[in-house]
């Protein structure tokens, strides 16, 4: 067996080897959170480009005169419209 000082000198390095990859991993964590807050406002950005895409294809639909309930469609798209108007002149109001 080793004396005091071998051992005391293998677990000095030991933990210093500890120390390292622990600032290693604390490294990769930092940039693990900063890619995952990236791809959390690229979710967000895509799914408000998704809600977009998804009104102007109602839209466009209405326009082309689809047959496809498009006289239904058209009616509750006014509908809409005409409660969104209906809030903005109730705020107008307050």
């Amino acid at each position: 067996m080793g004396s005091f000082s071998e051992d005391f000198i293998s677990l000095e390095q030991n933990v210093r080897r500890l120390i390292q990859k622990n600032k290693v991993a604390e490294e990769t964590l930092v940039e693990t959170r900063k890619q995952l807050e990236e791809l959390k406002e690229k979710s967000m950005r895509q799914e408000k480009e998704i809600e977009k895409l998804v009104e102007k294809n109602k839209i466009l639909r209405i326009a082309g005169g689809s047959n496809e309930g498009g006289s239904r469609e058209i009616k509750l798209k006014i509908n809409e419209i005409v409660r969104e108007v209906d809030k903005c002149i109730a705020q107008l109001n307050q």
